[in-house]
């Protein structure tokens, strides 16, 4: 076991880690433990446009073995409990990308989808003739085309604004351990 409080050279000079029965604990100097670690994953996912199906496969191909679960957690926004080395080595090996890229200590703020300034512009145009009654049926289309991204955009900005609302209310605990509760309550 390992106690010291040696300041890390990744983390600012007040931060430690401390080493309990296998498990790490992001620890300050000030003596306030970080309960938990988030994961970066998704973000990593959405850069590279990959999906957990993807990186599992490539990971395999590069011989490492462990189940695909893993990498859904990392992929979920929940706070991850316990931190699997291997699987975070594998990750930062194919990806080329640090631990520190990979963990936070703090919740991850949800990113909300926007259009480009040039989609902005053209459905203000579309709109704007669609109201003077001057648009062609093709643009018609196109601006019905457009309103059914910018409705995508709004609806995924929602559902994600909820998981993230979601999460904050639970105080950290999983979704999972909140639905079992709630069961043995009923």
């Amino acid at each position: 076991m390992r106690v010291g409080l040696a300041p890390s050279p990744v983390y600012p000079p007040f931060w430690d880690f401390l080493s309990l029965e296998n498990t790490v604990y992001a620890v300050s100097l000030r003596m306030e433990v970080i309960r938990y670690a988030y994961s970066t994953f998704p973000d990593l996912l959405t850069k590279m446009r990959l999906t957990v199906a993807d990186v599992h496969k490539r990971l395999i191909k590069r011989g490492f073995r462990f189940d695909k679960k893993t990498l859904y957690r990392l992929a979920s926004p929940a706070p991850l409990h316990r931190i699997d080395a291997p699987v975070m080595g594998a990750i930062c090996a194919e990806f080329k990308v640090s631990l520190d890229d990979l963990l936070v200590w703090e919740p991850v703020k949800p990113k909300l989808h926007r259009i480009d300034a040039g989609m902005q512009e053209r459905l203000d145009a579309l709109l704007e003739k669609n109201n003077e009654g001057t648009i062609t049926a093709a643009e018609k289309k196109e601006l019905e085309e457009l309103g059914e991204t910018v409705e995508h955009l709004s609806l995924e900005n929602a559902r994600m604004l909820a998981r993230h609302s979601k999460q904050q209310r639970m105080g950290g605990r999983t979704f999972r351990a909140a639905a079992k509760r709630k069961a043995a309550k009923q």
